[in-house]
Order: C-alpha cells, then sequence, then structure tokens
C-alpha cells in the first residue's frame, strides 16, 4: 500500500487548494454577529469580490510565508484599516475590530477552513502535525496584537474554543444580505459570475446546517456534481509537484514585496 506523503505545515500554509476555502472561511467571519456588522457597515467588499479574495489570501500567504518585516508591513496596513470600524454607541450588535475576541475568530475561521482544505486533499493529519499548524495560524491573529496566551494551545483546547464560538454564529438580514451580495458578484467580471454557483456548492456542504438555512443554500444545485468532480481533482492537485501548488503563495508574497514589502503601504483588512 503506497504511503500518502502530507506536506509539513509550513508548507500546508502555501498550498494552492487554500484559495478554494475563501468562501468558507469569509461565510463563518460574517455569522460572527460582531464581525458582520462591522463588515456591512464599514466595508464594500461584498461588491467586489475578487478585491477581497486577493486580499485575505495576501494576508494569509504572506503572514504565512512571508519575512518579518513584510509581515510587519502587512500589521500596520491591517491595523489602520481596522481602526476606524467601531460601532456607534447605540449600535444593537457593538463591534470594535480591534477586539482581540474578533481577532481570535477570524483567525480560526483561517486555520480551521486551511485544515479542512488540508485533509480534503491529504486526509485526516497526524494529530502533532495539526498542532504545529494550529500554532503557525495563531499569528494570524497575534501579528494584530492578539495575545499569544489567548490563542489554543492545542489542537483539542482548538477544538472546545471552535465549537463553543460556533454556538454563538447566526445571520440576520445585514448579514446574511452581506454574503447574498457577494455570491452575485454584480459588478464583477462575467468569469467570476459565473464560479461563484460552483464554489457555493462546494461550500454549502462544508457549512453547519443552521448557516445553510439561513443563507437558503440547503438545496444549492450542483452540490453532488462538485462532489464528484473533486474525486477526479484531488488525486491530480495531490500529484502536482509541490513547486507548483505553492505557485500562488509564491506570487502573493512577490507582489506584496513590490508593492508595499514591508512599508507602510496600504493593504485591506482581511
Amino acid at each position: 500500500m503506497r504511503v500518502r506523503r502530507i506536506p509539513a505545515a509550513r508548507a500546508l500554509q502555501r498550498e494552492a487548494v487554500l484559495a478554494v476555502g475563501g468562501l468558507r472561511a469569509i461565510v463563518l467571519q460574517v455569522a460572527n454577529p460582531a464581525v458582520g456588522h462591522g463588515v456591512a457597515q464599514h466595508s464594500a467588499f461584498a461588491k467586489d469580490p475578487v478585491a477581497r479574495l486577493h486580499a485575505t489570501l495576501s494576508f494569509v500567504y504572506v503572514v504565512a510565508d512571508g519575512d518579518e518585516r513584510l509581515v510587519a508591513g502587512v500589521a500596520r496596513a491591517v491595523g489602520r484599516a481596522h481602526r476606524p470600524v467601531v460601532s456607534a454607541p447605540d449600535a444593537v450588535v457593538p463591534y470594535d475590530a480591534r477586539d482581540a475576541a474578533l481577532q481570535r475568530w477570524v483567525a480560526a475561521t483561517l486555520h480551521e477552513t486551511a485544515l479542512r482544505m488540508a485533509e480534503l486533499v491529504w486526509g485526516p493529519l497526524p494529530r502533532p502535525l495539526a498542532d504545529e499548524l494550529l500554532a503557525r495560524s495563531g499569528r494570524f491573529a497575534t501579528v494584530l496584537g492578539l495575545p499569544a496566551a489567548l490563542w489554543p494551545a492545542d489542537s483539542a483546547a482548538f477544538d472546545r474554543y471552535y465549537r463553543d464560538a460556533s454556538a454563538a454564529l447566526r445571520f440576520d438580514e445585514a448579514t446574511a444580505g452581506v454574503i447574498r451580495e457577494l455570491v452575485a458578484a454584480r459588478s464583477a467580471p462575467r468569469w467570476v459570475r459565473a464560479s461563484m454557483r460552483p464554489l457555493v456548492a462546494l461550500t454549502a456542504p462544508l457549512l453547519p446546517p443552521s448557516l445553510r438555512r439561513e443563507l437558503g443554500w440547503e438545496a444549492v444545485r450542483g452540490r453532488w456534481a462538485v462532489a464528484a468532480l473533486l474525486t477526479v481533482l484531488v488525486p491530480v492537485y495531490r500529484a502536482l509537484p509541490p513547486a507548483l501548488r505553492a505557485l500562488p503563495s509564491r506570487r502573493y508574497v512577490a507582489a506584496a514585496r513590490r508593492t508595499w514589502g514591508g512599508a507602510d503601504g496600504s493593504v485591506p483588512a482581511a
């Protein structure tokens, strides 16, 4: 029996397959009421899904694999973007993008989605590898100011935190509207609009049933066709050379270095 060779934690964070989970991570982030209302009130990313995807992938790949100067530049830029994202005193749902609890949740969605994507391709990760990936994922929050002690110490602690935090996830009219506008992609190029239906079909089964219901994604057509397609594509992806699978990561890091490599450049919030 052939042994499946799973990449190391750092290499897993460079994988191109992470981009496939981008919509899932965004849905989970917006389903947190405080995050969702902050996005609904202060962000126009739903009108430009390509820009949002690029911003998220830039943040993920740069923090995971960029040098210290580049990561510090990204952190400063994202911190500036988050500074005005604060609710009014009379807001029904209070929020502050600099809140450590929200930083932890956003980082948790990036980690949990990366873990799901890795397991989709390579199967369950050995616990030591999963723990190492978790420790590396904590940097998504700590570079923005989360005290390291607030990031779960191991996979068991993360699972407890994620289960408890997920219990509070829900959509209301404002936050569900953000996601619906995002996937409608009305102002995006035609190829982006065409790609949204299969992306939703792939994403829907990976979400909690309650969120699928609230978004009206329970009966998304094409889910099983996408699942069948994955049985073909996953082995092909796994067989690609690691350098090719890491190509998007290298390009995002290189572009970031050219654009604002470590300086006080402008970067959209992850």
